[in-house]
């Protein structure tokens, strides 16, 4: 009997909270290629999936790594299918410094899109995770055009300035608080950017801004930061979030259904957002 061929999807910060739902979720009718920064958590993820019968390939390593990024291109792209990304990795001011952050949540992000971007092919769909922080700032052209090359050899330098010039460590969040909040500023751009100029090949990008999550990464901002706490505070749904409620978005926009949504980002915080700006003024 033949075997019909499935769908590969790539799903980076696979161990994390969002990574693990998604996985659970998606590689019930795709092919997962999962990656994740330490070998033996993720492999050990893997061989759980593998267990309960999904078809699995697992490397780790870390998201700035060229031979890595290019290893996975290469698993999730080789039969020339179109294929799925869900791109989970990140990390949160709690949990990194504000050098960390920026590299990790928008330099290997776009590093990562500009690997894929050959292997693209019509049908293709890529979802970024970004975070409602991200919305929180008003229109900053001049700031934005510096996020939007973020493999310019100065850019490190030059956010740092732009970070200080916020108030950096004098800010409520800190360097980091500022630096998690532009890179998501930054991931929003890119899914408009890339939309406008994937679209006519057939491909879709979008993100989706997380409120307040019940994962670990959440919960350890919700302990450690005053933000995340008035984000939790202010979600009228009442209630904080599940990586689960993650993953059926991510799902959702990388399904056939979601063939006319491209180059946007999607909330998904309990309305969270809202309450924060009409909390603000800003509504």
């Amino acid at each position: 009997m033949a075997i019909l061929p499935r769908r590969k999807v790539l799903i980076t910060g696979a161990d994390g909270g969002m990574g693990r739902a998604c996985a659970r979720l998606m590689g019930a009718q795709d092919d997962l290629v999962l990656t994740d920064v330490s070998a033996a958590s993720l492999d050990k993820f893997a061989e759980e999936l593998r267990t309960d019968g999904y078809n699995v390939v697992a490397e780790a390593g870390d998201m700035s790594d060229d031979a890595l990024i290019a290893s996975l291109v290469k698993a999730v792209s080789a039969a020339g299918a179109p294929f799925a990304l869900v791109h989970t990795a990140g990390l949160s001011p709690s949990l990194a410094d504000w050098q960390a952050i920026m590299q990790v949540n928008l330099v290997a992000t776009e590093k990562l899109l500009r690997a894929l971007e050959p292997a693209l092919v019509p049908g293709t769909a890529l979802v970024l995770i970004a975070s409602s922080a991200g919305h929180m700032f008003p229109p900053m052209p001049e700031v934005e055009a510096i996020l939007a090359d973020p493999l310019s050899p100065a850019f490190m330098a030059t956010i740092e300035g732009v970070i200080n010039h916020m108030g950096g460590a004098n800010s409520p969040g800190g360097m980091g608080g500022i630096s998690y909040s532009l890179s998501k500023k930054a991931v929003h751009n890119i899914c408009t950017s890339r939309g406008v100029a994937w679209g006519p090949k057939g491909v879709r990008i979008t993100s989706i801004s997380p409120g307040m999550i019940a994962t670990p990464m959440g919960k350890s901002e919700i302990a450690n930061t005053s933000g995340a706490q008035q984000l939790l505070d202010a979600t009228p749904v009442g209630r904080v979030g599940t990586a689960m409620d993650i993953a059926l978005a991510a799902q959702f926009l990388c399904s056939d259904a979601a063939s006319f949504i491209s180059g946007t980002d999607l909330l998904v915080d309990g309305g969270g957002t809202a309450g924060m700006k009409l909390s603000m003024g800003r509504g």
